[in-house]
């Protein structure tokens, strides 16, 4: 197409300008012909060119999309595993949630059961202090009885002690017997006897005690094995004028003996050993009356 028009420029120029030579107008026309062939090479150079880094520029973008779509495949997997997996701890969330409050209501239940039974424990404890407390009561009246009336016939040589479990009457061999004798008892003690049982007729459950002690020195009658068999003589007489004098139930007494092995005082003095030469009177409630009280309250 462009050979064409430069033959038809060149019989122009013939036919118009008669006065150019037909040799200078053919090479000015091969030159111009070479410089628009060059031109028109280096446009489809350039065109080739851009073609190819247009090719290029699409097989980049078909691979791009192409790892695009395999990453987003990987994507929706990995998002649908998440999604099962929030769908698992969702329901083992609810599961421990439900259990937890099961738990809890068990554990209310069981915190309820056992303030009802502190409670009940608490009421029976105080029950029980009740009837401790009467008992200590018990052994403070009978030893204001005893004081009373003792109190009123001797000034000395006698005691009277009182614990939380008992009340100990100590009268001294001097007051009781006769001197060097086991059996022959004074006027005086027959009189505080008499008191003694008086006071205990009034409290048919309690128990009494008769224990015989004496000093270190051997015994003054020959009759006497020891001092342990003084002891016990002198517990037999009491207990004996107490049950056939005074009409004291055999069932609540008992006699028993020490000897020399409990003093109450030194026996390197005289009044010491005055002071130990003794017969006690132990009195306390029966244990069976006061666990029967206690099992009363708590059963």
């Amino acid at each position: 197409m462009l050979f064409k028009k430069i033959i038809f420029c060149v019989g122009a120029v013939c036919l118009l300008g008669g006065c150019i030579s037909n040799k200078k107008h053919l090479l000015a026309l091969e030159m111009q012909a070479k410089k628009e062939a060059a031109l028109l090479e280096q446009e489809t150079s350039l065109r080739d060119s851009k073609i190819r880094r247009a090719e290029e520029s699409i097989t980049d973008l078909n691979l791009q999309l192409a790892e695009a779509k395999g990453e987003n495949n990987v994507l929706l997997m990995l998002r649908g595993e998440l999604q099962d997996r929030i769908t698992q701890l969702e329901g083992t969330i609810e599961n421990v949630s439900s259990q937890s409050s099961s738990t809890q209501q068990n554990l209310n239940q069981n915190l309820q059961q056992k303030d009802s039974e502190i409670q009940r424990l608490n009421g029976l404890i105080a029950e029980v202090n009740i009837t401790l407390d009467r008992h200590t009561q018990l052994m403070g009246t009978l030893a204001g009885e005893l004081r009373q009336e003792i109190g009123a016939i001797l000034q000395t040589q006698y005691f009277i002690e009182t614990g939380l479990e008992e009340v100990r009457l100590i009268l001294l061999d001097d007051l009781i017997f006769k001197s060097k004798s086991v059996v022959k008892v004074n006027d005086l003690a027959l009189t505080v006897l008499e008191k003694l049982s008086d006071v205990l007729s009034r409290y048919p459950t309690m128990n009494l005690s008769v224990i015989g002690h004496t000093d270190n020195a051997p015994p003054a009658r020959k009759s006497s094995v020891d001092n342990w068999n003084v002891g016990a003589q002198q517990a037999a007489t009491v207990v004996r004028i107490l049950t056939e004098e005074y009409d004291f139930s055999p069932s609540q007494v008992t006699l028993g003996a020490r000897g020399e092995f409990k003093p109450r005082a030194s026996n390197e003095t005289a009044a010491g050993k005055n002071e130990n030469r003794r017969v006690e009177f132990i009195m306390a409630p029966r244990s069976e009356d006061l666990v029967r009280a206690i099992r009363s309250v708590i059963e």
